[in-house]
């Protein structure tokens, strides 16, 4: 079972994400955002994998800071909390420096999996979605012998 450990008196849940790209491979620290519904990854941090941001598609998006456009890059692979997604699209735009972080992990990605989260031991779990009543047992079991 997929476990991630975090700092549970940090003000944000951080996350290591591999993502991977025309040039290769690279690993990322991001924010566990669930005010967010889309993942964002700085532009920065696209440019590094290859991506050509000038071809990518663009849409306008409602920001904290009001109405912003972004674009929208097809990443090859994203590697997060136990899950591997392939051609996951995700916005690229430059993230304010107080967050320093190289992303948002949005709602997108975290709803594939469900995510349960110990606050007083710093532990995310992610299970798959139980398929029948003996699959939702033996997740329930899991879930409960790592929290």
């Amino acid at each position: 079972m997929p476990s991630t450990r975090f700092e549970p008196t940090a003000p944000d849940i951080r996350v290591w994400v591999r993502l991977i790209g025309p040039r290769g491979a690279i690993w990322c620290e991001m924010v566990l955002d669930t005010g967010s519904s889309r993942t964002v990854i700085d532009e920065s941090v696209l440019l590094r994998l290859g991506y050509n941001l000038a071809e990518a598609s663009s849409a306008t998006i409602a920001a904290p800071i009001g109405m912003a456009e972004v674009s929208i890059v097809t990443v090859q692979q994203i590697d997060a909390l136990g899950l591997t997604v392939h051609d996951f699209p995700v916005l690229a735009m430059p993230l304010i420096v107080p967050l320093r972080t190289e992303g948002l992990l949005g709602l997108d990605f975290l709803r594939r999996r469900n995510l349960f989260c110990n606050f007083a031991k710093g532990i995310l779990l992610t299970l798959p979605y139980p398929r029948n009543l003996l699959q939702r047992f033996t997740l329930t079991a899991q879930l409960f012998a790592n929290l």
